[in-house]
């Protein structure tokens, strides 16, 4: 059973991989270890090394600054392991398919864990725990506190986050007003408080924050790692610690075991008649049915909430060039392509089906689709044309950065309509709230970030004297671009005819 349990994860994790998508994730690991690098001399030394002998190198690390450093590293990176854990258990769709060849749900439980916990991601935080913890520890029984306390850790953060996807899930609303109004908090916050004298002067930070930070969850690791040295409290530390790990056991097994056995809910279901029923219609029959299908999954609302709540305060916060500010307006209606078009027929698979067996076009239901996803892009980023204006100033500079913004969307949209083609997955079996598993392909997410970095240097750097030959180059790359947009949507539904429609079939 474990070997076909195996094959078949591997199976599906193998086919899951693209060329973009690996590409990717070699440029952010190459990427983080760059910047890692330069800093790793300082790092260890500021969490590890004596404090006499860190002075002989850099003069200003003092006891109190190596304590500071110690509790900011262990927040961080507790607070890193809560976004970034894995909480879906593989394919649940996928590997419920395994109890129709006899494995019993218990076993397959015990798999579907053991693989979330030794998953690349979650087991790196697992060890970076345990190199920093056991290094400071002074007995075997205080290491053993330390192993005790990461595994219960990792399954409190596993459990925790499991019950606020299923929270979320039904109080998106409640959810959302909660993030918008904290989020708007730390942007009051960043504005009128000045963090200058903190980066400038490490003494001063450790002298001001130390104190709070004792409060913190993060020093608990510390004392757990550092200071639990008493023998009784060390095997209270255990005692405690294993109950708690049997307890979070059984409420992982009873999750995943839910999971397993609960069928996947059905895209079909009849749902109330929202407010939103005059502007479906004016979308079109075909349209009306997409927009309303995307409208109501919460990964899009979740998508689009990062747009307007995380996007715009960076403009606010770091819009000091014009090259910054073009990067982040372009940031809205890209993200608006990608929730819109990404994964078009993902969504609603049964009604898409039937309207394909309606005297219907097959080339009016698709371009109907689309329309109505680039009236959405088009109404959804019209709060560029008022922002622009708000951070610039002059009259041309205005105008090519009006310019620069729709060239990048439009290199954008050849590229995203392929990809609505190619990177085609049932919405139903994606984790909403898992970063490592979502909707839209890392590939989609990296190239996305690379053509509006890009393109901007060309789009959004102002040259003065040549500022109106920049213009009439982008009015002419904006029309050429235009007219093979419009003659690559006059026969889109080719290829959906080739690919899209075999696999709607076979996947019903």
């Amino acid at each position: 059973m474990f070997k076909l349990f195996s094959t078949l994860n591997a199976k599906l994790w193998w086919r899951s991989l693209q060329g973009v998508e690996i590409a990717a994730m070699i440029f952010y690991s190459v990427f983080i270890m760059l910047i890692v690098g330069q800093f790793l001399g300082v790092i260890l030394l500021l969490l590890f090394a004596d404090v006499t002998m860190a002075q002989q190198i850099y003069p200003w690390i003092t006891p109190d600054i190596q304590l500071f450093a110690n509790f900011v590293f262990v927040n961080g990176l507790w607070l890193t392991q809560i976004f970034f854990t894995k909480i879906n258990r593989l394919r649940i769709n996928e590997n419920r398919k395994l109890l129709a060849f006899g494995m019993p749900v218990g076993k397959l439980t015990n798999y579907l864990n053991f693989a979330g916990f030794f998953h690349p991601i979650n087991f790196l935080f697992q060890f970076f725990w345990l190199l920093y913890l056991i290094n400071m520890s002074q007995s075997p029984l205080q290491m053993l506190v330390v192993v005790l306390f990461v595994l219960a850790n990792y399954g409190v953060i596993n459990s925790l986050k499991w019950r606020f996807r299923l929270f979320s899930s039904e109080r998106f609303s409640q959810v959302g007003a909660v993030i918008l109004t904290l989020v708007l908090f730390f942007i009051l916050l960043s504005i009128y408080v000045d963090y200058t004298p903190y980066f400038v002067s490490p003494e001063s930070a450790a002298d001001a924050l130390l104190g709070w930070l004792y409060y913190s969850p993060g020093y608990v690791f510390y004392y757990i790692g550092s200071e639990l040295t008493g023998l009784a409290e060390q095997l209270i530390s255990i005692s405690v610690l294993m109950v708690l790990i049997f307890y979070i056991n059984k409420d992982l097994a009873a999750n995943t075991k839910a999971a397993l056995l609960t069928p996947p809910q059905s895209s079909s279901t009849v749902q109330k008649k929202s407010q939103l029923a005059g502007f479906i219609r004016w979308l079109g029959h075909e349209g009306g049915k997409y927009f309303y299908a995307v409208w109501n999954h919460k990964y899009s609302k979740i998508q689009l909430l990062i747009t307007y709540v995380f996007v715009i305060p960076y403009i606010i916060i770091l819009g000091d060039g014009t090259y910054i500010i073009g990067v982040f307006l372009t940031l809205i209606p890209v993200i608006f392509l990608m929730v819109m078009l990404t994964n078009m027929f993902g969504f609603e698979n049964r009604e898409l089906l039937l309207s394909l067996q309606f005297p219907v076009k097959t080339e009016y239901l698709v371009k109907q689709r689309i329309t109505a996803a680039l009236l959405i892009c088009l109404i959804g980023s019209s709060i560029v044309l008022i922002m622009v204006p708000v951070f610039i100033v002059s009259l041309p500079v205005m105008i090519q950065v009006h310019l620069g913004i729709i060239l990048i969307s439009l290199v954008f949209m050849h590229y995203i309509l392929k990809s609505s083609i190619n990177n085609y997955k049932k919405i139903e079996e994606v984790s909403v709230m898992s970063v490592s598993n979502p909707v839209l392909p890392a590939s989609i997410t990296f190239t996305s970030v690379f053509i509006v970095t890009i393109l901007g240097i060309f789009t959004f750097i102002v040259f003065e004297n040549y500022i109106w030959y920049h213009i009439a180059a982008l009015v002419v790359a904006n029309i050429l671009l235009l007219f093979t947009l419009m003659k690559k949507l006059k026969s889109i539904s080719v290829p959906f005819k080739k690919k899209v429609i075999p696999r709607l079939w076979n996947e019903l």
